[in-house]
Protein backbone atom coordinates (compact mmCIF):
# COMPACT_ATOMS: atom_id res chain seq x y z
CA UNK A 1 0.00 0.00 0.00
CA UNK A 2 0.89 3.70 -0.80
CA UNK A 3 0.57 6.74 1.28
CA UNK A 4 -1.20 9.77 -0.45
CA UNK A 5 0.29 13.06 -1.33
CA UNK A 6 -1.51 15.58 -3.43
CA UNK A 7 -4.00 13.11 -4.34
CA UNK A 8 -2.11 10.57 -5.19
CA UNK A 9 -0.87 7.18 -4.22
CA UNK A 10 3.14 7.25 -3.89
CA UNK A 11 6.40 5.48 -2.41
CA UNK A 12 9.10 7.57 -0.80
CA UNK A 13 10.99 9.77 -2.70
CA UNK A 14 14.61 7.54 -1.65
CA UNK A 15 12.27 3.70 -2.26
CA UNK A 16 12.12 2.55 1.35
CA UNK A 17 9.88 1.14 3.30
CA UNK A 18 7.98 -0.27 6.68
CA UNK A 19 6.45 -3.98 6.72
CA UNK A 20 3.26 -4.05 8.41
CA UNK A 21 3.29 -7.02 10.82
CA UNK A 22 0.02 -9.39 11.76
CA UNK A 23 0.71 -9.55 15.92
CA UNK A 24 -1.14 -12.40 15.71
CA UNK A 25 0.96 -14.06 13.40
CA UNK A 26 4.28 -12.43 13.57
CA UNK A 27 3.80 -12.54 9.58
CA UNK A 28 4.16 -9.48 6.99
CA UNK A 29 1.21 -8.35 5.37
CA UNK A 30 1.80 -5.34 3.39
CA UNK A 31 4.38 -2.48 3.68
CA UNK A 32 4.04 1.04 3.15
CA UNK A 33 6.67 3.73 2.15
CA UNK A 34 9.00 4.98 4.64
CA UNK A 35 8.32 8.55 4.16
CA UNK A 36 11.10 10.84 4.19
CA UNK A 37 11.95 14.76 4.89
CA UNK A 38 11.77 15.91 1.28
CA UNK A 39 8.36 13.68 1.43
CA UNK A 40 7.44 15.82 4.56
CA UNK A 41 8.16 19.04 2.26
CA UNK A 42 5.96 18.23 -0.18
CA UNK A 43 3.01 17.42 1.85
CA UNK A 44 3.17 20.38 3.44
CA UNK A 45 3.65 22.00 0.40
CA UNK A 46 0.24 20.64 -0.72
CA UNK A 47 -0.98 21.43 2.27
CA UNK A 48 -0.68 25.33 2.28
CA UNK A 49 -2.54 25.24 -0.90
CA UNK A 50 -5.06 22.93 -0.43
CA UNK A 51 -5.69 24.68 3.10
CA UNK A 52 -6.91 28.13 0.88
CA UNK A 53 -8.78 25.72 -1.30
CA UNK A 54 -10.47 24.29 1.27
CA UNK A 55 -11.62 26.84 2.96
CA UNK A 56 -13.00 29.00 0.35
CA UNK A 57 -15.53 26.11 -0.04
CA UNK A 58 -18.76 27.37 1.23
CA UNK A 59 -19.85 25.94 4.98
CA UNK A 60 -22.28 24.19 3.44
CA UNK A 61 -20.83 22.33 0.96
CA UNK A 62 -18.03 21.33 2.77
CA UNK A 63 -21.18 19.50 5.31
CA UNK A 64 -22.36 17.93 2.04
CA UNK A 65 -18.57 16.63 1.37
CA UNK A 66 -18.32 15.08 4.97
CA UNK A 67 -21.71 13.75 5.10
CA UNK A 68 -20.94 11.98 1.79
CA UNK A 69 -17.53 10.72 3.44
CA UNK A 70 -19.43 9.58 6.78
CA UNK A 71 -21.53 7.07 4.27
CA UNK A 72 -18.86 5.96 2.57
CA UNK A 73 -16.93 5.18 5.66
CA UNK A 74 -19.83 3.01 6.72
CA UNK A 75 -20.27 1.13 3.35
CA UNK A 76 -15.84 0.29 3.64
CA UNK A 77 -16.71 -0.98 7.25
CA UNK A 78 -15.93 -4.58 6.83
CA UNK A 79 -12.54 -3.53 4.21
CA UNK A 80 -11.58 -1.30 6.62
CA UNK A 81 -12.01 -3.04 10.28
CA UNK A 82 -10.02 -6.70 8.28
CA UNK A 83 -7.38 -3.86 7.69
CA UNK A 84 -7.31 -2.25 11.22
CA UNK A 85 -7.86 -6.23 13.06
CA UNK A 86 -4.70 -7.73 10.82
CA UNK A 87 -2.26 -4.92 11.49
CA UNK A 88 -3.38 -3.99 14.89
CA UNK A 89 -4.62 -7.02 16.41
CA UNK A 90 -7.90 -5.86 17.99
CA UNK A 91 -10.85 -8.44 17.68
CA UNK A 92 -12.47 -7.72 14.77
CA UNK A 93 -16.18 -6.84 16.62
CA UNK A 94 -13.72 -4.18 18.11
CA UNK A 95 -12.84 -2.83 14.93
CA UNK A 96 -15.73 -2.63 13.18
CA UNK A 97 -17.47 -0.53 16.18
CA UNK A 98 -14.50 1.62 16.11
CA UNK A 99 -14.94 1.96 11.97
CA UNK A 100 -18.66 2.89 12.73
CA UNK A 101 -17.42 5.33 15.51
CA UNK A 102 -15.26 7.61 12.62
CA UNK A 103 -18.79 8.31 10.84
CA UNK A 104 -20.53 9.17 13.58
CA UNK A 105 -17.69 11.54 14.87
CA UNK A 106 -17.61 13.37 11.59
CA UNK A 107 -21.64 13.52 11.81
CA UNK A 108 -21.67 15.23 15.40
CA UNK A 109 -18.74 17.75 14.04
CA UNK A 110 -20.81 19.02 11.48
CA UNK A 111 -23.75 19.15 13.24
CA UNK A 112 -21.86 21.24 15.56
CA UNK A 113 -20.12 23.53 12.68
CA UNK A 114 -23.37 25.04 12.50
CA UNK A 115 -23.73 26.19 16.07
CA UNK A 116 -20.44 27.88 15.87
CA UNK A 117 -21.43 31.36 16.37
CA UNK A 118 -19.44 34.31 16.17
CA UNK A 119 -20.26 37.02 18.71
CA UNK A 120 -21.33 40.51 18.60
CA UNK A 121 -19.99 42.59 21.90
CA UNK A 122 -21.74 44.74 24.24
CA UNK A 123 -23.08 47.59 22.42
CA UNK A 124 -22.04 51.10 23.52
CA UNK A 125 -19.86 49.22 26.32
CA UNK A 126 -17.35 51.48 27.20
CA UNK A 127 -17.58 55.40 26.50
CA UNK A 128 -14.74 54.94 23.92
CA UNK A 129 -16.60 52.71 21.64
CA UNK A 130 -19.63 54.82 21.69
CA UNK A 131 -21.59 53.91 18.57
CA UNK A 132 -19.11 51.10 17.16
CA UNK A 133 -20.73 47.63 16.07
CA UNK A 134 -17.57 45.07 17.30
CA UNK A 135 -18.25 40.81 16.21
CA UNK A 136 -16.08 38.51 16.22
CA UNK A 137 -15.50 35.61 13.62
CA UNK A 138 -13.33 32.02 13.63
CA UNK A 139 -10.87 31.43 11.03
CA UNK A 140 -8.59 28.40 10.84
CA UNK A 141 -5.37 28.42 11.75
CA UNK A 142 -4.15 27.08 8.51
CA UNK A 143 -2.05 23.32 8.05
CA UNK A 144 -2.57 20.87 10.85
CA UNK A 145 0.33 18.04 11.97
CA UNK A 146 -1.95 15.59 13.10
CA UNK A 147 0.14 12.57 14.65
CA UNK A 148 -2.31 9.51 15.49
CA UNK A 149 -1.16 6.52 17.68
CA UNK A 150 -1.20 2.77 16.78
CA UNK A 151 -4.37 1.88 19.22
CA UNK A 152 -7.43 3.77 17.48
CA UNK A 153 -6.20 4.74 14.16
CA UNK A 154 -9.40 4.54 12.73
CA UNK A 155 -11.55 6.52 15.54
CA UNK A 156 -8.75 8.78 16.69
CA UNK A 157 -8.05 9.67 12.96
CA UNK A 158 -11.88 11.02 13.33
CA UNK A 159 -11.10 12.94 16.72
CA UNK A 160 -8.93 15.15 15.06
CA UNK A 161 -9.78 15.23 11.07
CA UNK A 162 -13.45 16.14 11.28
CA UNK A 163 -12.82 19.45 13.51
CA UNK A 164 -9.93 20.44 11.51
CA UNK A 165 -11.86 19.78 8.30
CA UNK A 166 -14.90 21.76 9.55
CA UNK A 167 -13.22 24.69 10.71
CA UNK A 168 -11.28 25.12 6.92
CA UNK A 169 -8.13 23.67 8.21
CA UNK A 170 -6.00 21.33 6.14
CA UNK A 171 -4.00 17.99 7.53
CA UNK A 172 -0.79 16.19 7.16
CA UNK A 173 -1.93 13.00 8.36
CA UNK A 174 0.64 11.22 9.98
CA UNK A 175 0.08 7.30 11.70
CA UNK A 176 1.59 5.23 13.87
CA UNK A 177 4.44 3.06 11.43
CA UNK A 178 2.35 0.47 12.99
CA UNK A 179 -1.03 0.83 11.77
CA UNK A 180 -0.73 2.85 8.68
CA UNK A 181 -2.93 1.23 6.27
CA UNK A 182 -6.50 2.17 7.70
CA UNK A 183 -5.15 5.36 7.87
CA UNK A 184 -4.41 5.86 4.13
CA UNK A 185 -7.87 4.38 3.12
CA UNK A 186 -9.58 7.18 5.20
CA UNK A 187 -7.88 9.76 3.11
CA UNK A 188 -8.10 7.84 0.19
CA UNK A 189 -12.29 7.71 1.13
CA UNK A 190 -12.00 11.82 2.09
CA UNK A 191 -10.55 12.44 -1.65
CA UNK A 192 -13.77 10.35 -3.43
CA UNK A 193 -16.02 11.77 -0.90
CA UNK A 194 -14.85 15.46 -2.48
CA UNK A 195 -12.34 17.02 -0.22
CA UNK A 196 -9.92 18.49 -2.14
CA UNK A 197 -6.81 16.55 -3.51
CA UNK A 198 -3.99 19.14 -1.58
CA UNK A 199 -6.26 19.74 1.88
CA UNK A 200 -5.42 15.89 3.08
CA UNK A 201 -2.57 13.82 2.43
CA UNK A 202 -1.35 10.66 4.52
CA UNK A 203 2.00 10.80 5.27
CA UNK A 204 3.37 6.59 6.51
CA UNK A 205 7.18 6.80 8.08
CA UNK A 206 9.44 6.64 11.35
CA UNK A 207 7.64 8.95 13.64
CA UNK A 208 11.55 9.76 14.65
CA UNK A 209 11.95 11.05 11.60
CA UNK A 210 9.23 13.25 9.91
CA UNK A 211 7.03 13.64 13.65
CA UNK A 212 10.11 15.65 15.12
CA UNK A 213 10.35 17.14 11.56
CA UNK A 214 6.60 18.15 11.17
CA UNK A 215 6.55 20.46 14.57
CA UNK A 216 9.83 22.25 13.42
CA UNK A 217 8.07 23.49 9.89
CA UNK A 218 7.41 27.12 9.77
CA UNK A 219 4.58 26.25 7.74
CA UNK A 220 2.68 24.07 9.63
CA UNK A 221 0.43 26.38 11.99
CA UNK A 222 -0.34 23.68 15.03
CA UNK A 223 0.34 19.87 16.23
CA UNK A 224 -2.01 17.46 17.54
CA UNK A 225 -0.66 14.64 19.00
CA UNK A 226 -1.66 11.64 20.91
CA UNK A 227 0.24 8.71 22.20
CA UNK A 228 3.12 8.91 24.81
CA UNK A 229 4.19 11.56 27.37
CA UNK A 230 7.55 11.44 26.27
CA UNK A 231 7.29 12.66 22.82
CA UNK A 232 4.35 14.61 23.59
CA UNK A 233 6.75 17.06 25.89
CA UNK A 234 9.28 16.99 22.92
CA UNK A 235 6.71 18.09 20.54
CA UNK A 236 5.75 20.82 22.79
CA UNK A 237 8.95 21.58 23.50
CA UNK A 238 9.59 22.15 19.82
CA UNK A 239 6.30 23.80 18.79
CA UNK A 240 7.00 26.70 21.89
CA UNK A 241 10.22 27.74 19.90
CA UNK A 242 7.97 29.10 17.17
CA UNK A 243 4.57 30.39 19.47
CA UNK A 244 2.31 27.62 17.83
CA UNK A 245 -0.07 25.54 19.48
CA UNK A 246 0.05 21.91 20.42
CA UNK A 247 -2.71 20.07 21.72
CA UNK A 248 -1.62 16.94 23.37
CA UNK A 249 -3.68 13.78 24.38
CA UNK A 250 -1.02 11.56 26.54
CA UNK A 251 -0.61 8.93 29.21
CA UNK A 252 -2.53 7.93 31.65
CA UNK A 253 -2.26 5.27 34.95
CA UNK A 254 -6.22 5.77 35.04
CA UNK A 255 -7.63 4.34 38.42
CA UNK A 256 -11.26 2.78 39.05
CA UNK A 257 -12.46 2.86 42.67
CA UNK A 258 -14.90 0.08 43.97
CA UNK A 259 -16.00 1.02 47.41
CA UNK A 260 -17.71 -2.18 49.61
CA UNK A 261 -21.41 -1.37 48.53
CA UNK A 262 -20.81 -1.11 44.98
CA UNK A 263 -23.09 -3.26 43.12
CA UNK A 264 -20.81 -6.10 43.18
CA UNK A 265 -21.24 -7.65 39.44
CA UNK A 266 -21.36 -4.54 38.10
CA UNK A 267 -18.14 -3.54 39.44
CA UNK A 268 -16.47 -6.95 38.06
CA UNK A 269 -18.29 -6.70 34.61
CA UNK A 270 -16.89 -2.89 34.38
CA UNK A 271 -13.75 -3.89 35.97
CA UNK A 272 -13.13 -6.41 32.81
CA UNK A 273 -14.64 -4.06 30.13
CA UNK A 274 -12.64 -1.44 31.22
CA UNK A 275 -9.41 -3.07 30.18
CA UNK A 276 -9.92 -5.93 28.38
CA UNK A 277 -10.72 -4.32 24.81
CA UNK A 278 -7.83 -4.02 22.62
CA UNK A 279 -6.03 -6.10 24.99
CA UNK A 280 -5.39 -2.73 27.03
CA UNK A 281 -4.11 -1.06 24.78
CA UNK A 282 -6.35 2.08 25.59
CA UNK A 283 -5.23 5.38 26.82
CA UNK A 284 -7.78 5.70 29.34
CA UNK A 285 -8.71 2.07 30.43
CA UNK A 286 -8.59 1.86 33.49
CA UNK A 287 -5.06 0.94 34.73
CA UNK A 288 -5.35 0.37 38.38
CA UNK A 289 -7.78 -0.93 40.67
CA UNK A 290 -8.59 0.48 44.24
CA UNK A 291 -10.80 -1.99 46.07
CA UNK A 292 -12.21 -1.58 48.91
CA UNK A 293 -10.93 -4.17 51.91
CA UNK A 294 -14.14 -5.64 53.10
CA UNK A 295 -15.00 -6.77 49.58
CA UNK A 296 -10.81 -7.35 48.54
CA UNK A 297 -10.05 -10.83 48.40
CA UNK A 298 -13.65 -11.74 47.41
CA UNK A 299 -13.58 -9.52 44.51
CA UNK A 300 -9.70 -11.07 43.97
CA UNK A 301 -11.08 -14.42 43.47
CA UNK A 302 -14.21 -13.49 41.28
CA UNK A 303 -12.03 -11.20 39.02
CA UNK A 304 -9.35 -14.20 38.29
CA UNK A 305 -12.13 -16.45 37.70
CA UNK A 306 -14.04 -14.36 35.21
CA UNK A 307 -10.78 -13.53 33.19
CA UNK A 308 -9.78 -16.53 33.11
CA UNK A 309 -12.68 -17.26 31.16
CA UNK A 310 -11.86 -15.09 28.65
CA UNK A 311 -11.66 -16.31 24.98
CA UNK A 312 -8.03 -15.20 23.98
CA UNK A 313 -6.76 -15.75 19.69
CA UNK A 314 -7.17 -15.12 16.63
CA UNK A 315 -8.69 -11.30 16.84
CA UNK A 316 -10.03 -12.24 13.59
CA UNK A 317 -12.03 -14.43 14.60
CA UNK A 318 -15.71 -13.17 15.91
CA UNK A 319 -15.47 -15.15 19.31
CA UNK A 320 -12.56 -13.88 20.39
CA UNK A 321 -12.59 -11.25 23.42
CA UNK A 322 -8.78 -10.42 23.37
CA UNK A 323 -6.14 -10.41 20.96
CA UNK A 324 -2.27 -9.85 21.14
CA UNK A 325 -0.73 -6.75 21.79
CA UNK A 326 0.36 -4.36 18.77
CA UNK A 327 3.88 -6.03 18.22
CA UNK A 328 6.27 -8.74 20.13
CA UNK A 329 8.16 -5.93 21.24
CA UNK A 330 5.28 -4.47 23.28
CA UNK A 331 3.88 -7.98 24.69
CA UNK A 332 7.67 -7.62 26.29
CA UNK A 333 7.49 -4.69 27.75
CA UNK A 334 4.56 -5.33 29.62
CA UNK A 335 6.07 -8.59 30.65
CA UNK A 336 8.84 -6.65 31.87
CA UNK A 337 6.41 -4.21 33.78
CA UNK A 338 4.65 -7.70 35.22
CA UNK A 339 8.07 -9.02 36.50
CA UNK A 340 9.05 -5.92 37.89
CA UNK A 341 5.83 -5.58 40.45
CA UNK A 342 5.99 -8.73 41.46
CA UNK A 343 10.00 -8.49 42.19
CA UNK A 344 8.32 -5.29 44.37
CA UNK A 345 6.13 -7.53 46.12
CA UNK A 346 3.41 -7.63 44.15
CA UNK A 347 1.12 -11.11 44.51
CA UNK A 348 0.63 -12.64 41.40
CA UNK A 349 -2.99 -14.24 41.38
CA UNK A 350 -3.54 -15.01 37.38
CA UNK A 351 -1.62 -15.38 34.21
CA UNK A 352 2.23 -13.27 33.85
CA UNK A 353 3.11 -14.96 30.65
CA UNK A 354 3.55 -14.08 27.15
CA UNK A 355 3.60 -15.75 24.16
CA UNK A 356 4.95 -13.84 21.36
CA UNK A 357 2.74 -10.50 21.15
CA UNK A 358 0.05 -12.37 23.33
CA UNK A 359 -0.09 -11.30 27.01
CA UNK A 360 -2.43 -13.51 29.50
CA UNK A 361 -4.65 -11.56 31.25
CA UNK A 362 -3.09 -10.64 34.06
CA UNK A 363 -4.03 -10.19 38.37
CA UNK A 364 -1.55 -9.03 40.85
CA UNK A 365 -2.52 -7.77 44.15
CA UNK A 366 0.05 -4.74 44.83
CA UNK A 367 0.50 -2.12 47.47
CA UNK A 368 -0.48 1.57 47.03
CA UNK A 369 3.51 2.51 46.63
CA UNK A 370 4.73 -0.07 44.05
CA UNK A 371 5.58 1.63 40.27
CA UNK A 372 2.57 0.15 38.92
CA UNK A 373 0.36 1.80 41.25
CA UNK A 374 1.61 5.61 40.14
CA UNK A 375 3.31 6.41 37.26
CA UNK A 376 4.09 3.28 35.69
CA UNK A 377 1.74 3.03 32.81
CA UNK A 378 1.18 -0.45 32.04
CA UNK A 379 -0.01 -0.67 28.19
CA UNK A 380 -1.43 -4.15 28.32
CA UNK A 381 -3.93 -6.85 30.01
CA UNK A 382 -2.82 -6.35 33.35
CA UNK A 383 -4.96 -6.15 36.51
CA UNK A 384 -3.24 -4.56 39.65
CA UNK A 385 -5.57 -4.14 42.59
CA UNK A 386 -4.84 -2.03 45.19
CA UNK A 387 -6.80 -2.53 48.82
CA UNK A 388 -8.02 0.63 50.67
CA UNK A 389 -9.97 1.57 53.80
CA UNK A 390 -11.13 5.10 53.93
CA UNK A 391 -12.53 7.35 50.75
CA UNK A 392 -9.50 9.77 51.40
CA UNK A 393 -7.08 6.88 51.03
CA UNK A 394 -8.66 5.68 47.99
CA UNK A 395 -8.29 9.37 46.72
CA UNK A 396 -4.75 9.60 47.75
CA UNK A 397 -3.86 6.52 45.66
CA UNK A 398 -5.63 7.65 42.73
CA UNK A 399 -4.36 11.20 42.85
CA UNK A 400 -0.30 9.76 43.60
CA UNK A 401 0.78 9.63 40.09
CA UNK A 402 2.06 11.81 37.68
CA UNK A 403 -0.74 11.23 35.58
CA UNK A 404 -4.59 12.66 35.13
CA UNK A 405 -6.48 11.57 32.23
CA UNK A 406 -9.62 9.61 33.45
CA UNK A 407 -11.19 7.82 36.62
CA UNK A 408 -14.05 6.13 37.71
CA UNK A 409 -15.70 5.01 40.71
CA UNK A 410 -18.38 2.51 42.00
CA UNK A 411 -20.35 2.94 44.63
CA UNK A 412 -24.03 3.00 46.21
CA UNK A 413 -23.82 6.16 48.47
CA UNK A 414 -23.91 9.17 45.41
CA UNK A 415 -22.48 11.65 48.04
CA UNK A 416 -19.48 9.32 48.07
CA UNK A 417 -19.36 9.35 44.15
CA UNK A 418 -19.47 13.02 44.22
CA UNK A 419 -16.87 13.56 46.86
CA UNK A 420 -14.59 11.35 44.91
CA UNK A 421 -15.66 13.06 41.16
CA UNK A 422 -15.20 16.64 42.82
CA UNK A 423 -11.41 15.55 44.64
CA UNK A 424 -9.83 13.19 42.09
CA UNK A 425 -7.36 14.78 39.70
CA UNK A 426 -8.10 13.81 36.02
CA UNK A 427 -10.12 15.32 32.94
CA UNK A 428 -13.55 12.81 33.21
CA UNK A 429 -14.39 10.64 36.71
CA UNK A 430 -17.07 8.42 35.64
CA UNK A 431 -20.03 7.44 38.42
CA UNK A 432 -20.70 4.00 38.02
CA UNK A 433 -18.04 2.70 35.50
CA UNK A 434 -14.62 2.34 34.69
CA UNK A 435 -12.67 5.61 33.42
CA UNK A 436 -12.91 3.88 29.94
CA UNK A 437 -15.64 5.83 28.53
CA UNK A 438 -15.19 8.44 25.73
CA UNK A 439 -18.01 10.18 23.86
CA UNK A 440 -17.62 12.36 20.37
CA UNK A 441 -18.88 15.64 22.14
CA UNK A 442 -17.36 15.26 25.77
CA UNK A 443 -14.61 17.13 25.97
CA UNK A 444 -11.88 14.34 26.13
CA UNK A 445 -8.26 15.24 27.80
CA UNK A 446 -6.48 15.42 31.01
CA UNK A 447 -4.75 16.94 33.94
CA UNK A 448 -1.17 17.03 34.64
CA UNK A 449 0.98 14.52 32.43
CA UNK A 450 -1.89 13.43 30.57
CA UNK A 451 -1.96 16.47 28.17
CA UNK A 452 -3.17 19.83 27.17
CA UNK A 453 -5.98 20.78 25.63
CA UNK A 454 -9.42 19.25 24.82
CA UNK A 455 -11.04 16.78 22.02
CA UNK A 456 -14.97 17.11 21.72
CA UNK A 457 -17.53 19.14 20.13
CA UNK A 458 -18.18 20.91 22.47
CA UNK A 459 -15.12 22.91 22.62
CA UNK A 460 -12.67 21.34 20.33
CA UNK A 461 -13.56 23.68 16.89
CA UNK A 462 -12.66 26.93 18.94
CA UNK A 463 -8.99 25.22 19.47
CA UNK A 464 -8.92 24.77 15.63
CA UNK A 465 -9.78 28.48 14.78
CA UNK A 466 -8.44 31.50 16.05
CA UNK A 467 -10.70 34.55 16.44
CA UNK A 468 -10.76 37.84 14.36
CA UNK A 469 -12.64 40.93 15.87
CA UNK A 470 -13.70 42.97 13.40
CA UNK A 471 -15.24 46.39 14.48
CA UNK A 472 -17.67 49.03 12.94
CA UNK A 473 -16.28 52.16 14.33
CA UNK A 474 -18.91 54.88 14.65
CA UNK A 475 -20.95 53.23 12.47
CA UNK A 476 -24.11 53.88 14.42
CA UNK A 477 -23.17 57.87 15.56
CA UNK A 478 -25.60 60.42 14.31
Amino acid sequence: MQMLIGGKFVDSSDGTKIEVVNPATGKIVDTVPAGTLEDLDRAISFAVEGQKEWNAVPLHEKMRILEKYACLIEENVEEISKVMCEEGGKPIEQCKTEVYANAAIFRIYCAAAYTFYGKTLPYNGEARAQGDVVMTVHEPLGVFACIVPFNYPCELAAHKLAPMLVTGNSVVLLPSSKTPRSAIMIVDLLYKAGVPANAVCCLTGRGSLIGAAVAADPRVAAVSFTGSTGVGISLAETCAKFLRPAFLELGGNDPLIIFDDADYEKALNETVAGRIGNAGQTCCASKRFIVQKGIFDKFAKDLTARLSAVKVGDPADPCVEMGPCVREADAREVERQIQLTIAQGGELLLGGKRDGAFVAPTVIKTSKDMDIARDMECFGPVWPLIPFETIDEAIEIANNTIFGLSSGVITSDMQVAMKVANRIESGSCIIGGSGNYRLAHQPFGGYKYSGVGREGAVSTLEEMTQQKTIAFKGILND
